[in-house]
């Protein structure tokens, strides 16, 4: 089940207290009525309590709280909005204008909860949806929202347009995807807004969609859609796109070393595709393999390794409270990785349960950011489960590391030795460059830079 299907008041509720307490409370009220819930102080108290401890403002005016309750369903959500925006205690002073609320049984799973507070972020996320609420004077149905989307778009039209032929791009697409004998065609789709390209693209190849926002997408509907890719909000050259659509498709297994691929790209301020790259990913990416067929460690979950580098770039991009800010992740083979680690400090992450140190849970990603500025590195599972903050990296490769390329300092020679030494991924962000890199076996896999608008300070937002 999707997450739409546990909406139990499917109108996005006007919030009328600017209050955070208050408007928890009053969304919480809607919530225990439309579920029957008669313990209402005892659910609302619990919401609370997880407030103090740790807030649930994630970013882009977005908040996640979450409570218990014993309802009927294993999960139960609604969404308010204020306009004007509600003070969160977050930082920088943001204001959230969305609360999602998601409530949980007694009984619920905690990993599907965790893929739920996941999917909510990914979809609210979205600048598209974002606006469509907030903008919106009359009552949104989330329900309708979610179901336009899936057709092709969030506009409301009381009928869709005759059915476009293939512009160019795409007619070339399919026409090079033929020539060149290429297993699939990887679609890049943030780069429009609406999904009449797939009509469009009358090709028997396989389709891979990269984008930002999975619920835009069922693959369940076109049998060519192979796998739906969540694309991690980096800022990246279309050159980068096609290097991260790459990466995480071959790391769920839905291209393989030996496959030719035709990737369509472009730009998503002009509303259109404008870039066609066919690669060999033998040839143009055998680095991702090293010295193994798999790119992965064999502990390690895609959808992890999708999440790890999308906090990696939010941290290049946002730093801390605007400030630059370096970090590690070592991700797989704790056991082994373990051995090489001492604490610099602390470890902020102990006494925690597996289910509030799951690096999935949105509600995470504040926690992890402030923590960046600390040295050392963050310690991963393959699951996703953060074991410490602040561990400084001993390693001693087995193995002589490759020469780094100059102005790559200590943080960077770290990553490639406890990947030398171990069968981890390691993932840094350069303090002074944002430049996010994966080691794996001791040698650099991918780079990806942060490139900076015309503006100045602002940073490209990912096309």
């Amino acid at each position: 089940m999707s997450f739409e299907d546990y909406l139990v008041i499917p109108t996005v509720i006007e919030l009328k207290s600017t209050d955070k307490t208050e408007a928890l409370r009053e969304l919480a009220l809607g919530v225990c009525k439309a579920a029957d819930v008669r313990r209402q102080k005892a659910v609302i108290d619990e919401m609370l309590k997880r407030e103090e401890s740790s807030s649930t403002f994630i970013g882009h005016g977005l908040a996640l709280p979450q409570t218990r309750a014993p309802i009927k369903q294993e999960f139960a959500i609604a969404v308010g909005k204020s306009s004007a925006g509600i003070p969160y205690d977050a930082a920088r002073n943001a204001l959230a204008q969305i609360v999602v609320l998601l409530v949980a049984r007694e009984d619920a799973d905690t990993n599907r909860q965790v893929q739920i507070l996941s999917e909510l972020a990914t979809f609210f996320k979205s600048s598209e949806i974002r606006d469509l609420i907030i903008k919106s004077e009359t009552p949104v149905d989330m329900r309708a929202v979610v179901l336009a989307l899936k057709k092709g778009g969030v506009d409301e039209k009381p009928s869709r347009p005759a059915k476009k032929p293939a512009g160019p791009v795409l007619s070339s697409a399919m026409v090079l995807a033929r020539e060149t004998k290429s297993s699939a065609i990887m679609i890049f789709a943030d780069c429009v807004k609406e999904n009449d390209f797939l009509e469009q693209t009358r090709s028997k190849n396989r389709i891979i969609i990269v984008t930002n926002n999975k619920t835009r997408f069922d693959p369940t509907k076109d049998k060519r859609i192979i796998g739906v890719v969540q694309a991690p909000p980096i800022p990246a050259s279309r050159t980068g796109q096609i290097k991260i659509g790459i990466l995480l498709a071959l790391s769920r297994n839905l291209l393989t070393k030996e496959d030719k691929i035709v990737c369509v790209s472009g730009n998503s301020k002009n509303n259109q595709f404008d870039t066609i790259v066919a690669i060999d990913v033998a040839l143009e990416y055998d680095f991702f393999f090293l010295n193994s067929q798999d790119l992965l460690p064999p502990d390690v979950k895609p959808e992890v390794l999708e999440r790890v580098i999308g906090l990696a770039g939010e941290i290049a991009v946002e730093g801390r409270e605007g400030k630059p800010a370096g970090t590690i992740f070592v991700l797989g083979d704790t056991n082994s990785v373990n051995a090489y680690v001492r604490q610099l400090i602390i470890n902020p992450f102990r006494g925690y349960s597996e289910a509030e140190r799951n690096i999935m849970d949105p509600g995470l990603a504040e926690t992890i950011k402030e923590f960046a500025s600390i040295d050392g590195a963050f310690i991963v599972t393959g699951d996703g489960i953060v074991l410490s903050a602040g561990s400084y990296l001993r390693p001693q490769p087995i193995k002589e590391v490759e020469l780094l390329p100059g102005g790559l300092g200590a943080r960077h020679i770290a990553a490639a030795g406890i990947t030398a030494c171990t069968n981890c991924l390691a993932i840094t962000i350069s303090e002074s460059t944002g430049m996010v890199t994966l080691f794996k076996g001791g040698a650099m896999m991918m780079s990806l830079s942060r490139p900076v608008s015309k503006d100045g300070d602002k940073v490209q937002s990912y096309p």
